[in-house]
């Protein structure tokens, strides 16, 4: 299956951008049309914990102290994905050391999993669940092969890039990830 580089995931079904939403909730200038579109209505409920999360750190005297590029990762992961009801709660990495109340969902996990499976290397992810465990994150995904792919080496690669995401990104530990490949493809 090729992916269409001309979709757009940043783009409601209705039409409209999902940054020009969040900018229009942030400065408090919602449309007429982002108030009764039932796409924009939906989307800005998932951007509520969001931008209070962002309004109390505002107003907090203490240093912000999520991870650079995570907001960026976790929002672009929002957008491409479906509402899913998972979430996981990060970890404070302020000097504290106890959990704050930074949470993203497990489907915003799973894309930025996927995105991080470069298919340059033969692999394909394809659905990508995620169990926090007491031992740690659990990833279970599937995946497609290139025909010629060393199966063992293209799925050790994705485990170290998915583990390293997962522990220098978010701060939290992995259990483990399985990796079942389904099928073999071959490109055009």
């Amino acid at each position: 299956m090729a992916v269409d580089p001309s979709d757009d995931h940043e783009q409601l079904p209705c039409g409209t951008s999902a940054d020009t939403l969040l900018e229009h909730l942030r400065a408090g200038t919602v449309t007429a049309h982002e108030r009764t579109c039932p796409h924009c209505r939906a989307a800005a409920d998932e951007f509520r914990p969001l931008l209070s999360a962002l309004g109390a750190a505002l107003d907090d005297d203490r240093e912000v102290t999520a991870p650079p590029g995570l907001l960026d990762d976790v929002m672009s992961a929002v957008r491409a994905e479906g509402r899913s009801r998972g979430t996981l709660r990060l970890p404070d990495t302020g000097s504290g050391g106890t959990p704050g109340d930074t949470r993203v969902r497990h489907s915003a996990v799973s894309a930025m999993l996927r995105a991080r499976v470069d298919p340059a290397g033969g692999l394909v992810l394809g659905r990508c669940r995620i169990e926090d465990t007491l031992e740690g994150l659990v990833v279970t995904a599937t995946a497609r092969v290139l025909t010629g792919t060393v199966i063992p080496d293209a799925t050790a690669r994705a485990r170290r890039d998915m583990s390293t995401f997962v522990e220098d990104r978010l701060g939290l530990r992995v259990a483990r990830i399985d990796i079942d490949v389904t099928d073999v493809i071959d490109l055009p």
